[in-house]
């Protein structure tokens, strides 16, 4: 039998990395993922679902200034923010300030994101074509349907569909008794 080489040595254990600060670059945020470089408030509206408004009455009940960075802030810090975006009545933000109000199943108020806030209000636009209102109609044929203009406009919901016809200048002749 051979003898272990290596027996008297000591193992070096490998090291575990510590995330720093500094190195978080991309955070995940309600199925978003964000760059860490850029400032909280405006990455907030990144995210879909939440407008300007919204993102300010956030930062303002979490108590977070204007210029911080997302990857300054720790992680008590950004599990607070989570939880604030899943629920924003323990924050006490106002109604008004949500995107989805009065539901019509439950009647309560509360705020939607990302793809919850895309799967919701496709299922309510096919309720409004099913009941077969004006709305359904101008829905299900993609017409405007908010009184906007269609004659200058285009009828469909994309403009004005086809190529454009433009007009053509007759190129100028030279005349015959000019002189050159």
């Amino acid at each position: 039998m051979q003898a272990n080489k290596h027996a008297g040595k000591p193992v070096k254990e490998p090291q575990r990395k510590t995330v720093e600060l500094q190195e978080r670059k991309i955070v995940r945020i309600a199925d978003t993922d964000l760059d860490g470089s850029k400032k909280v408030k405006d990455l907030l509206r990144s995210i879909t679902g939440i407008s300007f408004s919204y993102s300010n009455a956030l930062i303002r009940a979490l108590n977070i200034p204007g210029d911080k960075k997302l990857q300054d802030m720790d992680e008590k810090e950004l599990k607070e923010l989570k939880e604030a975006l899943s629920d924003p009545f323990k924050y006490k933000l106002p109604h008004w300030i949500f995107n989805w109000r009065r539901d019509e199943e439950t009647g309560s108020d509360y705020h939607l994101l990302s793809n919850d806030l895309k799967s919701k209000t496709t299922m309510r636009i096919q309720k409004i074509k099913t009941s077969r209102s004006y709305r359904g109609y101008r829905h299900s044929f993609n017409y405007k349907l908010r009184g906007q203009k269609v004659k200058s406009r285009g009828a469909n919901f994309h403009g004005r569909v086809g190529s454009s016809l433009g007009v053509v200048k007759k190129k100028e002749q030279p005349q015959a008794g000019a002189k050159k």
